[in-house]
């Protein structure tokens, strides 16, 4: 996996691309929807925190409805994929806590709002890697689909924004 160009997607970010490249992301409670196209074979990947944006105002491809919409986008309207070729995989969305005081469920509203718009949209979901306790560290093959998953036994909040 590793002749091809990498690159780290942030938490807020996507990515989709025709050529093959490698995504790197590291999850704790945040979700990444991988999606491939099967008969062109490229792929793309977003990263979002929040599951839904509080208002129609907001773009931002940190909330989960917006980030997998805008990726969808890029497949269906901007390059000419067909639904029925597309594939889809959900990681992440663990049960983190940085701060007892503050617990909502995050992880796994963000898993619930990618299987509902992927569900939605007959966006088939090939697999998922989601929930538990642990953060993760992805490699995603955008050329083959191949995905690698490495579970973090501890996780802290400067392993999310390490490469």
């Amino acid at each position: 996996m590793n002749t091809e160009k990498e690159y780290f997607l942030n938490p807020g970010e996507l990515i989709f691309s025709k050529k093959p490249i490698v995504v790197k992301t590291v999850l704790g409670s945040c979700v990444s929807v991988t999606i491939y196209d099967k008969t062109h074979q490229w792929g793309g990947m977003c990263h979002y925190l929040l599951p839904v944006a509080p208002s129609e105002e907001h773009h931002s491809t940190k909330y989960g409805n917006i980030a997998i919409y805008t990726l969808l986008k890029k497949f269906l309207k901007d390059h000419g994929s067909q639904r029925e070729d597309l594939v889809a995989t959900i990681i992440g969305g663990a049960f983190i806590i940085f701060d007892e005081r503050e617990i909502f469920f995050i992880g796994d509203r963000n898993i619930d709002v990618a299987m509902e718009i992927l569900r939605k949209e007959k966006i088939y979901i090939k697999q998922m890697h989601t929930g538990g306790e642990h953060g993760r560290r992805v490699w995603y093959h955008t050329g083959t689909n191949k995905i690698v998953i490495e579970t973090l036994d501890k996780m802290t909040v400067e392993d999310l924004y390490k490469p």
